[in-house]
């Protein structure tokens, strides 16, 4: 795909394309981390409540919860889940940032 390099770049560590980069593989390594916890905190919730769709409700619930001073599954699926959406937002800023200046 073509496009034009300017010429007038900045360099050093503060380059947006540079920072776009470290965000993208933060996000990544975020999400790594994120979504197996999740999924492991919804099977085990979904595995100790007797109809499934009562372990879901658990879930939907967790995340109405306080996030500070919680236990439990509930708690470990609610952290998880922003930790995932933070992932996100650090692959998507890092994306746009590498995509715009590099």
């Amino acid at each position: 795909m073509a496009h034009s390099d300017s010429t007038a770049r900045s360099t050093g560590r503060l380059d947006p394309a540079v920072v776009g980069g470290v965000l993208a593989r933060l996000g990544v390594v975020v999400l790594a981390l994120a979504v197996p916890v999740a999924a492991a905190a919804l099977a085990g919730l979904l595995a100790t409540t007797d109809p499934p769709a009562a372990g879901v409700a658990v879930a939907l619930g967790a995340m109405d919860g306080p996030l500070l001073g919680g236990t439990g599954l509930p708690w470990l699926f609610h952290v998880a889940a922003l930790a995932g959406l933070c992932g996100c937002w650090f692959l998507g800023a890092g994306l746009l940032l590498e995509g715009l200046f590099d």
